[in-house]
C-alpha cells in the first residue's frame, strides 16, 4: 500500500477525491456484509442481545455506503431476514423500521422491486414471517421516488400487489391488520397516480378478484378505503366497477335452504366481510355524489331489488345506510315513490325480523329526506295502520318510532290519519 499514494478518482455524483485504504475498506465492508446474509442461523456466533443492536446498525453504515452496489439477491436477503419473527422479537421496532425506511428510500426501485417480488413469495409460504416489512419498504420506495419513476416501474409494482392482495386468499390463518397494511400501502401508490393511470390498475384488480370469494372480499375492501379516502372523486371510477358490485351483492343474498346453507358453511366469514365491504363501498359512492348524478334511473332500477333482497339478513347494521341513501342519492320524486312502496310492501312479511328490519331502515329514509316525505305519506298510511297494530310487540314500538319521526319532519300530528 505505500506504493499508492496517488489521489485516485473521483466517485460518480461527488466532488470528493477517494484514497485507495477507503476504497479498501469499503470492498472489505461489502464482502463481509455478503458472508454475514448468507450464513445459515447456527453459524452466527453473535448474541441475541448485541445481535438486536448490530444488524439495524450495520444495514445503516452500510447503506449509507454501499446501497447502490448492492444486488437484488442481496436486498432479498436483507429484506427476508427483516421479515423473520424470530429475529424481529430480538431487534426494537425503532430499528426495524429504521430498516425498512432505509431500503426504501435508498435503493433504486430497479434493484429493489425485483427484490420484493421474490421476497413476497418467500414471506407468504411460512409461518415464520409477516408482511410488515415488505409493507413498509414498499410504501417508503413510493413515497420516496417522484412519480415519473413509479410511472417507469408500474407493471411491476402491479405484480407485487397483486401477490400481496392475495393474502386472504392464501393464508393459512388469515390476520385482518395485515391486509389493512397493505391497502395502506396501495394508497400511498394511488395518490402518485391521474386517473388515467389508475383507472388501468383498478380494472385489471377487479378482473383478478373474480378467481375465489376471498379475493372479491379483498377487492372491496380496497374500494371501501378507497371510496373513503378518495370521497367524491372515486365517482369517476364508481361507474367502472358499478354492474360488478351489483353482481356481488347478489351472491350476498341470504341463503333459505338448509342444505344450501351447509354446502357453503366454509366460506360463511367471507361471505359475511364481502356484503359488509359492498354495501360500505355502495354507500361512500351514494352519500359523496353531491351533485346527484350517478345514480340514474336505470342504476336505481338494477340495485334496488338487489338491496331489498338483503333485508332479510340477520344483521342490517351494513344495509341500513345504503338502502337508505339510494332514494336520496336519485333525488327524484318518481323513484322516491318506487322505493317508498317496494320496501313497506316488504312488511307484509310474515317474519317478524323482516318487518323490523322494513321499519328500522324506513326511519332512517325519513330522516334523510327531511320535508320532503310529506309527498309520500298518502301512500305510506295504510301500511302504517297495519303495522301500529302489530302482533310482535317490538314491531308495533317501532311503527309508534316511525309516526313521531313524521310528525317531526312533516310538522303535523298524524293522529288525524292514523
Amino acid at each position: 500500500s505505500s506504493g499508492i499514494n496517488a489521489e485516485w478518482p473521483l466517485r460518480p455524483g461527488t466532488e470528493t477525491w477517494i484514497s485507495a485504504p477507503s476504497i479498501c475498506s469499503q470492498a472489505v465492508s461489502r464482502c463481509f456484509l455478503k458472508m454475514v446474509f448468507s450464513l445459515f442461523t447456527p453459524q452466527i456466533s453473535v448474541p441475541p442481545t448485541e445481535m438486536s443492536t448490530s444488524f439495524p446498525g450495520y444495514w445503516h453504515q452500510s447503506s449509507t455506503s454501499l446501497g447502490e452496489y448492492f444486488g437484488s439477491s442481496t436486498i432479498q436477503r436483507i429484506i427476508c431476514r427483516a421479515e423473520n419473527r424470530v429475529y424481529r422479537k430480538d431487534y426494537s421496532a425503532a430499528g426495524m423500521g429504521k430498516v425498512s425506511d432505509e431500503l426504501g428510500e435508498r435503493i433504486k426501485m430497479r434493484v429493489l422491486l425485483p427484490a420484493l417480488v421474490k421476497s413476497i413469495d418467500t414471506v407468504l409460504s411460512s409461518d415464520d414471517h409477516d408482511l410488515k416489512a415488505v409493507t413498509d419498504t414498499l410504501s417508503k420506495c413510493i413515497r420516496s421516488n417522484v412519480t415519473h419513476d413509479i410511472k417507469n416501474h408500474v407493471t411491476t409494482i402491479t405484480t407485487i400487489f397483486v401477490k400481496l392482495l392475495s393474502y386472504r386468499d392464501t393464508a393459512a390463518k388469515y390476520d385482518e391488520s395485515k391486509e389493512e397494511d397493505i391497502i395502506s400501502c396501495f394508497l400511498d401508490l394511488v395518490y402518485k397516480l391521474t386517473e388515467k393511470e389508475f383507472l388501468p390498475l383498478l380494472l385489471q384488480l377487479m378482473e383478478w378478484s373474480e378467481g375465489t370469494l376471498e379475493r372479491s372480499t379483498t377487492f372491496y375492501n380496497l374500494s371501501y378505503r378507497l371510496s373513503d379516502k378518495l370521497q367524491g372523486l372515486f365517482l369517476l371510477f364508481g361507474g367502472s366497477i358499478f354492474l360488478n358490485l351489483v353482481e356481488k351483492l347478489k351472491q350476498c343474498k341470504p341463503l333459505d335452504a338448509g342444505d344450501a346453507f351447509e354446502s357453503k358453511r366454509q366460506k360463511k366469514d367471507s361471505q359475511v366481510d364481502l356484503t359488509k365491504y359492498s354495501l360500505r363501498t355502495l354507500h361512500n359512492i351514494l352519500r359523496y355524489d353531491s351533485s346527484h348524478s350517478f345514480i340514474t334511473a336505470d342504476r336505481f332500477d338494477a340495485l334496488l331489488p338487489v338491496l331489498l333482497d338483503l333485508v332479510p339478513l340477520p344483521d342490517i347494521v351494513e344495509l341500513k345506510p345504503a338502502l337508505a341513501h339510494l332514494p336520496i342519492a336519485a333525488n327524484t320524486e318518481r323513484l322516491w315513490k318506487q322505493f317508498n312502496f317496494q320496501l313497506l310492501n316488504l312488511s307484509k312479511s310474515h317474519k317478524p325480523k323482516v318487518r323490523t328490519h322494513v321499519l328500522d331502515v324506513y326511519g332512517e329514509f325519513i330522516q334523510k329526506l327531511g320535508q320532503d316525505y310529506s309527498l309520500l305519506l298518502p301512500d305510506t298510511l295504510p301500511f302504517l295502520a297495519e303495522l301500529l297494530e302489530d302482533s310482535d310487540k317490538e314491531v308495533e314500538d317501532l311503527a309508534h318510532d316511525v309516526v313521531k319521526r313524521i310528525e317531526e319532519v312533516t310538522g303535523e300530528s298524524m293522529e288525524q290519519y292514523l
